[in-house]
């Protein structure tokens, strides 16, 4: 496998791991935002948690609507999002420039959402 191939599969695989709050009520989340840097954020989003102190910058989020569902919006919010690995009922979208990747994990109740902005050259809040 190539480096472009495993360097996705890798990044899903490291932001798809639980977070554990300090107390165990349950992961610190906020509000979820407009967008996260230049990345659109769909109606109903909850359940964020954002880590964002510097870049790299990640959120991650839980969204009530399935898999191949929220792909197809992100494909329709954001043309330049291509598929760029299929692993483990885990789909990774990424821009051209790979400043951007776009995981989607299926969960009981719809699916987790995690953004990941690389660089600023895109970026924008």
């Amino acid at each position: 496998m190539t480096l472009l191939k495993v360097l996705p599969l890798a990044l899903a695989s490291l932001l798809c791991v639980p977070v554990l709050a300090a107390n165990t009520s349950g992961p610190d989340t906020a509000v979820c935002p407009a967008d996260f840097y230049s990345i659109a954020m769909p109606a109903g989003a909850t359940q964020c948690q954002r880590f964002d102190d510097e870049l790299p910058a990640s959120l991650v989020y839980h969204t009530p609507v399935d898999t191949q569902t929220i792909l197809q919006w992100y494909q329709q919010a954001m043309p330049e999002l291509a598929v760029v690995s299929r692993f483990n009922k885990r789909v990774v979208l990424s821009a051209p420039n790979n400043n951007i990747r776009v995981v989607v994990s299926p969960d009981q109740h719809g699916a987790q959402v995690d953004l990941l902005v690389i660089d600023t050259l895109l970026a924008s809040q």
